[in-house]
């Protein structure tokens, strides 16, 4: 069983469904690929390069993704908690119905992402940068009433 694809080139790689748990793709770049409902529980993905991956239904449950380059990408209904985005870049990102309880979202770029029906109950958000993203409309109230 390979367990290590760090720093691999896996672009357009088409995989949904594939399970990938715990696997280490630190600095992997997997732009464009189709990981549809893969699992990637416990993956180490810290730095890959995501951009335009479809994660859509994927489960990224206690995945690391701090500093993971990730917009634009689609994680519409993906389980991330308690995922580790500290300073991923997901401007442009489309997130709804992603479940992003606990998950850490520290310095994380969310420009523009479209996080629609997001459950961000107990997400920790500091310094994240939310400009012109759709937020849920709870969320929204909290940063209104924390800023």
């Amino acid at each position: 069983h390979v367990r290590n694809l760090a720093r691999r080139g896996l672009t357009a790689l088409i995989a949904p469904g594939a399970q990938f748990y715990g696997l280490m793709l630190e600095g992997a770049s997997l732009q464009g690929s189709n990981l549809a409902g893969a699992d990637l529980r416990s993956a180490r993905l810290a730095g890959a390069d995501l951009r335009g991956v479809n994660f859509s239904g994927a489960l990224l449950n206690h995945a690391n993704l701090r500093d993971a380059h990730l917009g634009p990408l689609m994680i519409n209904g993906a389980r991330l908690l308690p995922a580790r985005l500290d300073n991923a870049q997901l401007r442009y990102a489309d997130l709804r119905g992603a479940d992003l309880r606990r998950a850490r979202l520290s310095g994380c770029d969310l420009s523009y992402a479209n996080m629609d029906d997001v459950d961000m109950r107990d997400t920790e958000t500091e310094g994240a940068d939310f400009s012109g993203a759709k937020l849920p409309m709870r969320f929204a109230d909290h940063l209104a009433t924390s800023a």
